[in-house]
C-alpha cells in the first residue's frame, strides 16, 4: 500500500505540483479501491463484503474527480487521452 509520496517532490517545478499531487492523489484512491475489492473477496460476510465494495465505489468516483480536474489543467495528459482514444477506434 502507498504511505508515503513515491516521488521526491522538492525537485518537481513548481508549476507542475498541483498536476503531480492530483496524481497522487488518483494513485492512492486506486490504492484504496484495490485494498477494500481485495478485502471483499475475502469476507463470506455479505453485509461486510457491501460495505467494502461501497467504499471502493466511493474510491473510485474520487478518482474520476481528480481525473477530471487534472484534464482541466495539463494539457499533456488530456492529448495523450485523446491519442489513445483515437488509437483504440
Amino acid at each position: 500500500m502507498l504511505s508515503e509520496i513515491p516521488i521526491d517532490l522538492e525537485i518537481v517545478d513548481k508549476k507542475d505540483i498541483d498536476k503531480e499531487l492530483m496524481r497522487l492523489s488518483m494513485i492512492a484512491e486506486l490504492d484504496a479501491v484495490n485494498l477494500y475489492e481485495q478485502m471483499a473477496a475475502l469476507t463470506d460476510d455479505e453485509d461486510l463484503k457491501q460495505i467494502l465494495l461501497d467504499v471502493a465505489r466511493e474510491e473510485m468516483i474520487h478518482v474520476a474527480m481528480f481525473q477530471t480536474v487534472l484534464m482541466e489543467v495539463d494539457d499533456e495528459y488530456l492529448k495523450v487521452l485523446a491519442e489513445y482514444s483515437l488509437a483504440k477506434e
